[in-house]
């Protein structure tokens, strides 16, 4: 996997080239997330990495099944409350987010884009309504059809209520507790074993595996969690480090096994809404 976030997305084509694709039916894959504090032992890119990553990794799983796709340029600008206080952790405003997604909507229209499939790497509250919100304004006014595709179990975080013409969503292929994935050693959400074995498996140089390997699990409990997701100082004295989970305990190959997963998820929901035969019901799994 190569370093750069621009390898195999649109960026790294002639406009002609571009031009050509979209005649040709193209939907684009927007990847979506923050630059965002992970830790001390990984870099603040982390984020933005894996929204790539994810997108690149569906849109070849789009092409085995005969739907040819586009990578949009990677957006790192977002709104980030918990880890606000980290230094790293840039925030914007909500306005100046929604007028970026509408920008970015607007300039695919203009070139002839009818399908655009949001495939965000950030789990913040307010992030991710922001965002959700902005692809279905923007969608609505500019007249694009561009999705949101989410989890099951964050939109039912998200309280997502009313229209929800312009959210895809999927059965997470690890377990929920709380909104949060669980390891080991307790909830294991944010630069934890999970995101450092997928960064050390595909971007190994933003990572120092010596430090991660001597970090103790943060083994909270869920009402520390929840004073965590008040962001800003309340997170920084729960994580000082700014990181929840354990990633001593990464595994690599897991990392990989994880997103090769959750991309085939995705191309599936893709697929079958493309060909009429969408249902939520198909694709969130049903707890006990």
């Amino acid at each position: 996997m190569s370093y750069s976030i621009f390898d195999g997305t649109m960026v790294d084509m002639a406009w002609p080239e571009l031009e050509k694709a979209i005649k040709e039916g193209s939907v684009v894959l927007l990847p979506t997330g923050v630059i965002e504090e992970h830790g001390p032992h990984m870099s603040i890119g982390v984020d933005a990495y894996l929204s790539y990553l994810v997108c690149k990794l569906t849109k070849y799983e789009l092409e085995r099944r005969n739907i040819k796709a586009l990578i949009a340029p990677p957006c790192y600008w977002g709104i980030n409350n918990v880890t606000g206080s980290f230094p790293g952790s840039f925030n914007v405003r909500e306005e100046t987010m929604k007028c970026l997604i509408h920008d970015i909507l607007a300039s695919l229209k203009r070139w002839g884009v009818t399908y655009v499939f949001n495939i965000n790497w950030h789990d913040d509250y307010r992030h991710c309504r922001a965002l959700i919100e902005a692809i279905s304004e923007a969608g609505k006014a500019i007249g694009i059809k561009a999705y949101s595709i989410i989890s099951g179990a964050l939109a039912g975080r998200l309280g997502l209520e009313g229209d929800k013409s312009s959210v895809l969503t999927y059965e997470s292929p690890f377990p929920v507790q709380s909104g949060a994935r669980s390891g080991p050693k307790g909830l294991d959400i944010h630069a934890g074993s999970g995101e450092t074995g997928t960064m050390v498996k595909y971007f190994p140089d933003e990572v120092d595996v010596g430090l991660a390997r001597r970090l103790k699990a943060t083994d909270l409990t869920h009402e520390d969690f929840r004073v965590w997701r008040k962001g800003w100082d309340d997170a920084m004295k729960i994580t000082p480090l700014g990181y929840l989970g354990d990633p001593a305990n990464f595994d690599a190959e897991s990392g990989k096994q994880y997103v090769e997963g959750l991309c085939k998820i995705l191309a599936g929901v893709i697929e079958t809404f493309l060909k009429g035969n969408y249902s939520p019901e198909n694709h969130v799994r049903k707890e006990s």
